[in-house]
């Protein structure tokens, strides 16, 4: 077997496959929600996205001070 047959076998084969896979693949686009848009009316409950649940106390396992929160601007570290 020769060298150029060689390397064509061992590069060529998996590039083309590779090709072959995108080609078949990332055409395709998954299904999508419809985009929101701000003058359109919100059909979708309400979304919070807050931090009020957080337990500070006790959520840090690994030694950490109780009071974890604030004291930065005086110092306090």
């Amino acid at each position: 077997m020769s060298t150029a047959l060689t390397h064509s076998l061992l590069g060529g084969v998996p590039l083309l496959l590779a090709a072959i896979l995108a080609l078949l693949t990332l055409p395709r686009k998954g299904p999508h929600p419809a985009s929101y848009n701000l003058p359109d009316e919100w059909t979708y409950g309400p979304i919070l996205w807050a931090a009020t649940d957080e337990k500070i106390g006790d959520a840090h396992g690994h030694g950490a001070d109780e009071l974890t929160v604030g004291g930065g601007a005086s110092g306090k570290w």
